[in-house]
């Protein structure tokens, strides 16, 4: 799974923002309530806490979703393994359901790591994972076409920025056939996490 940029964490603290605008914001000024009819400044002030109320609800259910999915992932890559290991077995038909142990990859290159990953890859060959972008897109396999180009744009006085990198999919392909091969690989230069999941399939 290609991990979303978009945390929970910041849906907490934009909740948490809006609710400090409302406490300093909103009523900060009493006066700006004189004259206005009193059932609508009620309605207001109860739907402003219905909204608050709203947003410490949301707040909860983000952080009891995120406890749940860290407990469902110990379970899945830790505790069934664990179990299936003591027991001596790969996959089992058990409660209507399938259950089979199945390589789990992620990958992310630590950004301290990420020149000397990228120097590894080429000294041993293997940059054709490697992606540069210079204005335009260059493919896997042109890492020296984009030094090229970077070059002539410089001897032009132009000055480009080079962006070089590896697409999440790609690196976590290359971890898996490496590891899955039992080619030498360092998994903490790249980020790398392999471990077994437990795939759950409910019989039909």
């Amino acid at each position: 799974m290609v991990p979303s940029t978009h945390k929970p964490e910041e849906d907490i603290l934009a909740m948490k923002q809006i609710d400090q605008i409302l406490d300093e914001d909103m009523f900060a000024d009493a006066g700006a309530l004189d004259g206005v009819d009193a059932n609508a400044t009620k309605s207001l002030s109860d739907l402003v806490k219905h909204l608050r109320d709203k947003n410490e609800q949301i707040i909860q259910c983000e952080e009891y979703l995120k406890q749940l999915k860290a407990e469902k992932q110990r379970i899945a890559t830790e505790q069934i393994p664990m179990l299936m290991d003591e027991m001596g077995i790969e996959r089992v038909d058990v409660d209507g359901a399938t259950v089979q142990l199945k390589p789990f990859v992620s990958a992310s290159i630590p950004a301290d790591r990420r020149q000397e990953a990228f120097a590894w890859l080429r000294e041993h060959g293997l940059d054709d994972i490697i992606k540069n972008d210079v204005i335009v897109s260059f493919g896997r396999g042109e890492d020296n076409v984009a030094g090229d180009v970077m070059y002539d744009l410089e001897q032009k006085g132009f000055h480009p920025e080079k962006k070089t990198h590896i697409h999440a999919m790609t690196l976590k392909a290359f971890v898996k056939e490496r590891v899955e091969k039992g080619l030498p690989i360092d998994l903490d230069m790249f980020g790398a996490y392999v471990a077994r999941t437990a795939d759950v399939k409910r019989n039909k």
